[in-house]
């Protein structure tokens, strides 16, 4: 980054950068800009690549409708666009409060540029011209990094860029709908996200729409009991018809066994989805963690999954008394 300053210099806004941060909420918008308009200064600087944002689009447009505040930027190189695009993930996620699925749409993100900066993956055209080694030595030691820096599996930051995909193929097609999951408007499955990566363009469209349709509205009350149902279109109906006679076709479908590797791998699925659901209550929930009385009652919760983890380094199997709901032994391999 360069040391030098500049005093409110005209910026651009890159739509894709700006769309990389997670939306602040109404109150966080407005107490930001009650901070900035009281001080009279932006006191955080703004990082710029050239003359364009890579973090504090918030700050500049709160700057731009109040002409006397004054900000300064910093300068940043990049070798590419990609470069820039994982520093704007890797940036948020080391200084946001995230969501779970804020979270790991962000590694999703930031695992795609730094693939795409380092030489892209095997389907790129770009790749194609080169060793069909290089990129998949790449893509795994991109994924084996970025897990170690965020606490995480590999498999876990694979299938991040998974959902990153889907992200990428639904906002192609309907622009905005990566802010609706960013602002939990939306919360797509991994499966769903997959879905929609897969599909052609022209087939996206109905799949988003049937998960804007489905997601909960908050705060809307029905006017009173007698209020005329929803109608259902035609097209509507038969696009939920056919997808149900997919899933249908696809629980028929046979599989295959499963091997030792395959129930690892599906083991550690499992594991990524508790954890998942643990970071969202406690990032709803708090003062599960801050205050000690809701505290000891977590950890207490949570001895039964620790003697769980050394039944298992101990190389016993888990047993679990329903009645009692306690460990009462283990059983060796």
């Amino acid at each position: 980054m360069s040391e030098t300053s500049k005093l409110n210099p005209v910026l651009q806004i890159d739509s894709e950068f700006e769309n990389k941060i997670p939306p602040l909420t109404d109150d966080e918008y407005k107490q930001l800009e009650e901070n900035i308009v009281s001080e009279g200064i932006v006191l955080m600087p703004l990082i710029v690549w050239g003359d364009t944002i890579v973090d504090g689009h918030n700050r500049y447009k709160i700057a731009q409708r109040h002409p006397n505040v004054i900000y300064t930027v910093h300068e940043k190189d990049f070798d590419n666009r990609y470069e820039a695009l994982a520093w704007i993930c890797k940036n948020q996620l080391g200084r946001r409060n995230l969501t779970p699925i804020q979270k790991k749409l962000l590694i999703g993100d930031r695992y795609e540029a730094e693939k795409m900066a380092k030489g892209g993956d095997r389907k790129s055209e770009d790749a194609k011209s080169k060793d069909q080694i290089d990129p998949l030595i790449f893509e795994h030691g991109t994924r084996s990094k970025i897990a170690a820096e965020m606490n995480a599996s590999e498999g876990y930051v694979q299938r991040a860029g998974e959902y990153s995909q889907g992200a990428e193929a639904a906002e192609k097609v309907s622009p905005g709908f990566r802010q609706e999951i960013l602002s939990g408007k939306v919360k797509p499955t991994q499966q769903q996200m997959r879905e929609i990566a897969k599909a052609p363009p022209e087939e996206r469209k109905p799949l988003i729409e049937a998960l804007q349709t489905a997601s909960p509205k908050k705060n809307i009350k029905p006017k009173s009991k007698t209020a005329a149902k929803p109608t259902v279109s035609a097209e509507s109906r038969k696009s939920a018809l056919a997808a149900i006679q997919k899933i249908s076709e696809e629980l028929a479908r046979p599989k295959p066994p499963l091997t030792l590797q395959g129930a690892v791998q599906q083991f550690e699925w499992k594991v990524t989805l508790t954890l998942e659901d643990f970071d969202g209550i406690f990032n709803s929930w708090p003062q599960l963690v801050s205050e000690e009385i809701y505290r000891n009652q977590v950890v207490k919760t949570l001895e039964d999954l620790k003697k769980y983890i050394l039944h298992i380094e101990g190389g016993t199997l888990y047993e679990w008394d329903h009645e009692a709901r306690k460990i009462v032994s283990g059983s060796a391999y």
